[in-house]
Protein backbone atom coordinates (compact mmCIF):
# COMPACT_ATOMS: atom_id res chain seq x y z
CA UNK A 1 0.00 0.00 0.00
CA UNK A 2 2.82 2.16 1.55
CA UNK A 3 5.43 1.29 -1.08
CA UNK A 4 3.13 1.23 -4.56
CA UNK A 5 1.89 4.93 -3.46
CA UNK A 6 5.38 6.43 -3.12
CA UNK A 7 6.65 4.33 -6.15
CA UNK A 8 3.44 5.68 -8.10
CA UNK A 9 4.33 9.12 -6.85
CA UNK A 10 7.51 9.16 -7.77
CA UNK A 11 6.79 8.10 -11.23
CA UNK A 12 4.59 10.62 -11.64
CA UNK A 13 7.07 13.22 -10.61
CA UNK A 14 9.62 11.81 -12.86
CA UNK A 15 7.33 11.69 -16.05
CA UNK A 16 6.55 15.56 -15.70
CA UNK A 17 7.95 18.14 -17.61
CA UNK A 18 9.11 19.24 -14.46
CA UNK A 19 11.29 15.90 -13.92
CA UNK A 20 13.39 16.87 -16.78
CA UNK A 21 14.80 19.58 -14.96
CA UNK A 22 15.79 17.92 -11.86
CA UNK A 23 19.26 15.38 -10.75
CA UNK A 24 17.09 13.07 -8.99
CA UNK A 25 13.44 11.68 -7.99
CA UNK A 26 13.35 9.19 -5.28
CA UNK A 27 12.74 7.65 -1.88
CA UNK A 28 13.94 10.08 0.76
CA UNK A 29 17.37 8.80 1.30
CA UNK A 30 17.83 6.59 4.74
CA UNK A 31 20.23 9.24 5.85
CA UNK A 32 20.32 11.88 8.97
CA UNK A 33 22.58 15.16 9.94
CA UNK A 34 25.16 16.49 8.26
CA UNK A 35 24.93 13.61 5.64
CA UNK A 36 21.78 13.83 4.50
CA UNK A 37 22.48 17.64 4.09
CA UNK A 38 25.41 16.24 1.68
CA UNK A 39 23.36 14.23 0.49
CA UNK A 40 21.05 17.13 -0.99
CA UNK A 41 23.90 19.57 -1.61
CA UNK A 42 25.18 17.03 -3.94
CA UNK A 43 21.50 16.29 -5.72
CA UNK A 44 19.67 19.33 -5.82
CA UNK A 45 17.39 20.16 -7.62
CA UNK A 46 15.71 16.90 -6.40
CA UNK A 47 12.75 15.76 -5.16
CA UNK A 48 12.23 12.94 -2.87
CA UNK A 49 8.91 11.24 -1.18
CA UNK A 50 8.26 10.08 2.24
CA UNK A 51 5.36 8.45 4.28
CA UNK A 52 3.52 10.91 6.57
CA UNK A 53 1.82 10.05 9.68
CA UNK A 54 -1.51 7.92 8.67
CA UNK A 55 -5.13 8.39 10.01
CA UNK A 56 -6.54 4.72 10.62
CA UNK A 57 -10.06 3.71 11.40
CA UNK A 58 -12.56 0.53 11.34
CA UNK A 59 -9.83 -1.00 8.63
CA UNK A 60 -8.93 2.04 6.23
CA UNK A 61 -6.51 4.59 6.11
CA UNK A 62 -5.54 8.14 5.26
CA UNK A 63 -2.45 7.58 3.81
CA UNK A 64 -0.09 10.95 4.19
CA UNK A 65 2.93 11.69 2.30
CA UNK A 66 5.58 14.41 1.95
CA UNK A 67 7.03 15.59 -1.45
CA UNK A 68 10.40 17.47 -0.37
CA UNK A 69 11.91 19.81 -2.94
CA UNK A 70 15.32 20.78 -2.33
CA UNK A 71 17.14 23.47 -4.06
CA UNK A 72 20.83 25.02 -4.07
CA UNK A 73 22.45 27.88 -6.35
CA UNK A 74 25.99 28.55 -6.32
CA UNK A 75 25.19 32.68 -6.96
CA UNK A 76 23.39 32.88 -3.71
CA UNK A 77 20.26 32.56 -1.73
CA UNK A 78 18.02 34.33 -3.91
CA UNK A 79 19.13 32.39 -7.27
CA UNK A 80 18.58 29.13 -5.06
CA UNK A 81 14.94 30.21 -3.89
CA UNK A 82 14.11 31.81 -6.99
CA UNK A 83 15.71 30.74 -10.04
CA UNK A 84 18.76 31.68 -12.20
CA UNK A 85 16.93 32.75 -15.54
CA UNK A 86 15.96 30.17 -18.37
CA UNK A 87 18.89 28.84 -18.15
CA UNK A 88 20.11 27.65 -14.91
CA UNK A 89 18.78 25.86 -12.37
CA UNK A 90 15.42 25.71 -11.17
CA UNK A 91 14.22 27.62 -8.13
CA UNK A 92 12.71 26.34 -4.53
CA UNK A 93 10.03 28.22 -5.22
CA UNK A 94 9.22 26.92 -9.09
CA UNK A 95 9.50 23.46 -7.50
CA UNK A 96 7.46 23.86 -4.78
CA UNK A 97 4.59 25.04 -6.96
CA UNK A 98 4.94 22.87 -10.22
CA UNK A 99 4.92 19.57 -7.30
CA UNK A 100 1.94 21.08 -5.79
CA UNK A 101 0.05 21.98 -9.38
CA UNK A 102 1.00 18.40 -10.38
CA UNK A 103 -0.04 16.25 -7.07
CA UNK A 104 -3.57 18.36 -6.42
CA UNK A 105 -5.88 16.21 -7.76
CA UNK A 106 -3.63 13.48 -8.98
CA UNK A 107 -4.16 9.92 -9.21
CA UNK A 108 -1.20 7.86 -8.13
CA UNK A 109 -1.02 4.34 -6.33
CA UNK A 110 -4.67 3.44 -6.68
CA UNK A 111 -5.84 6.89 -4.88
CA UNK A 112 -6.48 10.52 -5.62
CA UNK A 113 -4.45 13.04 -3.70
CA UNK A 114 -4.77 16.59 -2.74
CA UNK A 115 -2.35 19.02 -1.42
CA UNK A 116 -3.05 20.35 2.20
CA UNK A 117 -0.29 22.52 2.67
CA UNK A 118 3.66 23.66 2.41
CA UNK A 119 6.43 23.75 4.82
CA UNK A 120 9.25 25.66 4.33
CA UNK A 121 12.48 23.84 5.94
CA UNK A 122 14.26 26.43 8.51
CA UNK A 123 17.46 24.83 9.31
CA UNK A 124 21.22 26.36 9.98
CA UNK A 125 23.26 23.49 8.80
CA UNK A 126 20.92 23.56 5.35
CA UNK A 127 21.33 27.53 4.97
CA UNK A 128 25.11 26.76 5.68
CA UNK A 129 25.25 24.33 3.07
CA UNK A 130 23.68 26.77 0.64
CA UNK A 131 20.58 24.44 0.31
CA UNK A 132 17.13 25.30 0.65
CA UNK A 133 13.94 23.15 0.84
CA UNK A 134 10.36 22.89 1.43
CA UNK A 135 7.85 19.97 1.78
CA UNK A 136 4.29 19.63 -0.10
CA UNK A 137 2.34 17.85 2.10
CA UNK A 138 -0.02 15.60 0.19
CA UNK A 139 -2.62 13.28 1.45
CA UNK A 140 -5.67 11.10 -0.17
CA UNK A 141 -9.15 12.01 -0.77
CA UNK A 142 -10.58 8.96 0.55
CA UNK A 143 -9.23 6.06 2.72
CA UNK A 144 -7.59 3.04 1.60
CA UNK A 145 -8.51 -0.45 2.47
CA UNK A 146 -5.34 -1.89 4.77
CA UNK A 147 -4.09 -5.52 3.78
CA UNK A 148 -6.29 -8.06 5.19
CA UNK A 149 -5.33 -10.25 8.18
CA UNK A 150 -2.51 -12.97 7.78
CA UNK A 151 -4.45 -16.12 7.89
CA UNK A 152 -2.03 -18.24 9.60
CA UNK A 153 -3.49 -21.74 7.99
CA UNK A 154 -2.42 -20.60 4.72
CA UNK A 155 1.37 -19.99 5.38
CA UNK A 156 4.04 -22.41 4.72
CA UNK A 157 5.59 -24.32 7.55
CA UNK A 158 8.48 -22.53 9.49
CA UNK A 159 11.34 -24.53 8.49
CA UNK A 160 14.93 -21.66 8.82
CA UNK A 161 15.58 -19.03 10.71
CA UNK A 162 18.05 -16.20 9.16
CA UNK A 163 19.16 -13.59 10.66
CA UNK A 164 21.68 -10.63 9.84
CA UNK A 165 23.59 -8.90 12.45
CA UNK A 166 24.64 -5.21 11.92
CA UNK A 167 26.69 -3.56 14.80
CA UNK A 168 27.53 0.48 14.89
CA UNK A 169 28.10 2.09 12.71
CA UNK A 170 25.26 0.64 10.97
CA UNK A 171 24.83 0.27 7.48
CA UNK A 172 22.14 2.53 5.58
CA UNK A 173 18.45 0.43 5.46
CA UNK A 174 19.16 0.52 1.51
CA UNK A 175 21.97 -2.18 2.33
CA UNK A 176 19.80 -3.91 4.17
CA UNK A 177 17.19 -4.18 2.03
CA UNK A 178 19.88 -6.06 -0.25
CA UNK A 179 20.73 -8.57 1.98
CA UNK A 180 17.27 -9.56 1.97
CA UNK A 181 16.90 -10.09 -1.60
CA UNK A 182 17.46 -13.62 -3.04
CA UNK A 183 19.78 -14.49 -3.58
CA UNK A 184 21.36 -11.70 -0.71
CA UNK A 185 23.20 -8.60 -2.40
CA UNK A 186 26.49 -8.11 -0.81
CA UNK A 187 27.91 -6.71 -3.08
CA UNK A 188 28.91 -3.05 -1.69
CA UNK A 189 27.71 -3.94 2.36
CA UNK A 190 27.76 -7.32 3.91
CA UNK A 191 26.38 -8.12 7.72
CA UNK A 192 29.06 -7.95 10.56
CA UNK A 193 27.67 -11.52 11.62
CA UNK A 194 25.02 -14.51 10.14
CA UNK A 195 22.95 -16.54 12.18
CA UNK A 196 20.90 -19.13 10.58
CA UNK A 197 19.71 -22.41 12.16
CA UNK A 198 17.19 -25.36 10.05
CA UNK A 199 14.32 -26.31 12.11
CA UNK A 200 13.31 -29.11 10.32
CA UNK A 201 10.08 -29.60 8.46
Amino acid sequence: MLAEAENELIILIKASPLGAKLREVASLPDLSGESLVKKFGIAAPAVYLAAGSLRVSDRSAQLRFGAACVARNSRGHDAARQGDGAIGPIGLYEMLETVSGLLDGASAGSSSWKVTAIDFITDETLYKAGVYAGVVQIETYGTVDLPAPVDEATLSPFITFHSDIDIPPHEAGAEHEKWLQEPPDQTASKPDAEDQVGLGE
